[in-house]
């Protein structure tokens, strides 16, 4: 086979379905310069993008901002441009959050908008040359744009002894970014010190200098390969605060009050947090300021939400006679502050009982890579993880006793950042729901119809989607007992009705999936960790509390709405349903109604055509072709329009289509006995389903050896046939388990059906 063959072929069978787009007539945001927000402050944005005119509303993720939209100078009217205040309150938490538009024409992608405690400044062009360095206060937030084949410089004053942090925030915005950050001595040319991947941030870089004379020094920002442009912001914070990686624990138990440390470089004298845990199961995570002994906040650092118990090691833990003893199910915060530590943990199991030990480090933003080692009480090695995979182990217990667990670096390293979180759970089978888009919208008492991706995990039994907020929306669906949907392909629906007075603008949704596995209440929040991810070029690790929110635009209550009929309840292979589309249509809006399908099932085909204008109805055909599974399936229909120069698209509530056989048989009497040289007469009853009501042939299968039955016809419109039966003079004796009668529509495509297997016996004579 040619080479070029077997790629094409390669590529043909791992395809996977093409993943849903988001409304072409959505708006687009380019990066919202100056990409945050000093708390306490005003600020003025102008947003860039496209089909940005006709805004409804700008939604932020930052808990008690105000966003208004300016309607002067047609503000609003331009659809490359638009301009939007932002008032943030002062006690407004710092860090990563998220801002989107939503217009006449639904929701805009995710942008990263920072809050911060630091004053901003905004970069000047002429900042290209060390001659020219912009000069900068210190502290300060400088928000920057890296341009091609061009290095920006920035010129801080300093006192001798003066310990100063730098750090840009660029990749972690979801910028193509990859910074490098300089210290120079403009006075020598020297490089004093020099970032590029600091740990834990996701290829930012991060540095802490003191500087041992007075004087100016510059900060050199460029990309790693020169690149460059609109796509290329950052913001780079100055000045002598803490610079945490993560928090200490990792991890807080749900309803619980805990007391946070820091671990990471330049942490000394940071005052312990007490966080207090909310309950909210929608919550998986609590971002913490570090706050220096200046009253300068460093970047925050996300403390995870559990539901089991949590707990730090304790040293000295660095032989199996010292491990630290913890409970089945836990949560475990580790450090490696020194290299070719290795800490060691033990806890009970019983016989039979299968545990599941992970370690999570890059996923909290700690730079650590885990090895991890499990022995018995004999210290015999029962199994250890794959370097090449995520760090996970998957035992069980071979009896009662004491399992000890080695952890350690897995390039030996150790230092300030070398944190990492474990847990030590029974396993459990479950699920994961998600979506492959996280932006929809939905005209005012319309249905938004959610396809919802199932990943089971051992579990096959049902799964019940709930909304469960914001008010105004509603929609509930169980996902069927069955294996695990193909990658890519839904598993179903979940219809998301609006109210009629549901605020127009933007929300955001939250749904979660319930199930019961194994007389336990298992909950999974719906996640879009996929859709954000390529939001932000590509992040491999978004801030983790935009997991879980789907965005939805909710756009004015449109001129009609749509209603679905099928004239009858079920229908057959090949054979088209009438649907009914009514329209109702508000006073005064008698124009065309185009329709379209919305998503079919595989191998059912719609033919439309419009509802005429002035007309409130029209009948279409909706036809299951021969290769058409059967089943129940809902289908959907939407309606577009124009009224009062404004395009409307409606989606209708959808119908149930049953596709079914034409019939199904049954024989009688059961079991049929007869003697050798003998006959017996085997009456077939159809009961006809989807209308069919032409012939259908009758053949017997899987007789014994030497035993016939002539074929039969149940003619048009009758319900029954005989069938004569005969056994030859030397039919064996014996019983026969697996006959069966197979029926044929020979006017339906010769469709086939078959009644259930029975006995026939032949008797001794």
């Amino acid at each position: 086979l040619p080479l070029t063959a077997a790629l094409l072929l390669a590529t043909a069978a791992t395809a996977q379905p093409p993943a849903p787009q988001p409304n072409p007539a959505a708006p687009t945001l380019n990066p919202v310069v100056p990409l945050g927000i000093q708390r306490g402050t005003s600020l003025e944005l102008t947003l860039t993008g496209t089909n940005l005119a006709g805004p409804v509303g700008f939604w932020t993720g930052i808990p008690g901002a105000k966003a208004t939209i300016p309607t002067d100078n047609n503000n609003g009217k331009d659809a490359a441009k638009l301009r939007v205040k932002l008032d943030v309150p002062a006690d407004t938490p710092l860090g990563f959050h998220a801002v989107r538009l939503a217009t006449t024409r639904g929701m805009s992608n995710l942008r990263l908008f920072c809050v911060d405690d630091l004053p901003q400044v905004m970069e000047v062009d002429a900042n290209r040359t060390k001659e020219t360095a912009q000069p900068v206060p210190v502290p300060c937030v400088v928000v920057g744009r890296a341009d091609a084949e061009a290095t920006d410089y920035f010129k801080v004053s300093v006192k001798a002894g003066q310990r100063l942090s730098a750090e840009v925030i660029g990749r972690r915005l979801g910028s193509a970014f990859d910074p490098v950050l300089s210290v120079l001595d403009p006075r020598t040319g020297r490089l004093l010190t020099h970032s590029e991947d600091a740990p834990g941030l996701q290829s930012d870089p991060r540095l802490t200098y003191t500087f041992k004379e007075a004087g100016d020094y510059l900060l050199e920002v460029r990309d790693t390969m020169y690149r460059g442009g609109p796509d290329f912001h950052y913001r780079l914070r100055i000045g002598d605060f803490p610079c945490a990686t993560t928090p200490v624990p990792m991890a807080a138990k749900r309803g619980t009050k805990t007391t946070v440390s820091f671990a990471g470089p330049n942490v000394e004298g940071v005052a312990p947090v007490e966080v207090s845990v909310p309950t909210d199961p929608a919550v998986n995570t609590l971002w913490v300021a570090p706050r220096g002994a200046n009253g300068l906040f460093g970047w925050p650092v996300p403390l995870a939400v559990s539901d089991v118990e949590e707990v730090i090691e304790k040293e000295p833990n660095d032989q199996p006679a010292q491990a630290t003893r913890v409970s089945v199910p836990c949560g475990i915060t580790g450090r490696f502050q020194e290299k070719n530590d290795v800490d060691h943990f033990v806890f009970a199991a019983k016989k039979g009982q299968r545990i599941v030990v992970e370690a999570q480090t890059l996923e909290l933003y700690s730079p650590t890579e885990v090895y991890m080692v499990l022995k018995d009480a004999k210290g015999a090695q029962l199994a250890a993880t794959n370097p090449a995979a995520a760090p996970r182990l998957d035992f069980t217990a071979a009896a009662d006793g004491d399992y000890t667990l080695s952890v350690e670096h897995l390039h030996l390293w150790g230092g300030p950042s070398e944190t990492y979180h474990l847990t030590v759970l029974p396993y459990q089978a479950g699920f994961d729901l998600a979506l492959a888009l996280d932006r929809f919208d939905v005209a005012q008492g319309g249905v938004l119809s959610l396809p919802l991706l199932l990943t089971r995990r051992d579990y096959t039994g049902p799964v019940e989607v709930s909304v469960v907020g914001p008010a105004g929306f509603t929609g509930t669906v169980t996902l069927p007992t069955g294996q695990p949907s193909k990658p890519g392909t839904p598993a179903g629906q979940l219809p998301v009705a609006v109210a009629p007075d549901a605020a127009v603008g933007p929300h955001v949704l939250h749904v979660h999936a319930k199930a019961t596995i194994n007389g336990q209440v298992v909950v999974q929040y719906l996640g879009v960790t996929a859709p954000v991810k390529a939001a932000l070029g590509g992040l491999a690790y978004p801030p983790r509390h935009l997991e879980h929110g789907v965005a939805v635009a909710v756009t004015q209550r449109p001129p009609f709405a749509l209603a679905l009929k099928f004239d009858g309840a079920e229908t057959i292979r090949g054979v088209a349903a009438t649907l009914t589309v009514t329209a109702a249509r508000v006073p005064g809006f008698t124009e065309e109604i185009a329709l379209t399908p919305g998503a079919l099932p595989a191998n059912v085909s719609a033919a439309l055509k419009p509802i005429p204008k002035g007309a409130n109805e029209v009948k279409v055909q909706v036809t299951p072709a021969a290769a058409a599974a059967l089943g129940t399936f809902p289908i959907a229909v939407v309606g577009k329009a124009k009224y009062q120069d404004r395009d409307f698209t409606v989606t209708a509530p959808p119908a149930s289509l049953a596709v079914v056989p034409p019939f199904a048989l049954k024989a009688e009497p059961l079991p049929v006995k007869l003697l050798p040289g003998g006959k017996a007469s085997l009456k077939v009853t159809a009961t006809r389903k989807g209308g069919y009501a032409g012939p259908i042939t009758l053949e017997a299968r899987n007789l014994p050896a030497n035993v016939t039955a002539a074929k039969a016809t149940i003619a048009m419109g009758e319900a029954a046939a005989d069938l004569e039966v005969t056994a030859a003079a030397n039919a064996a004796a014996g019983d026969k388990a697996d006959v069966n009668v197979l029926g044929t529509a020979t006017d339906a495509g010769n469709q086939t059906a078959a009644t259930a297997n029975f006995t026939l016996s032949v008797g001794k004579k």
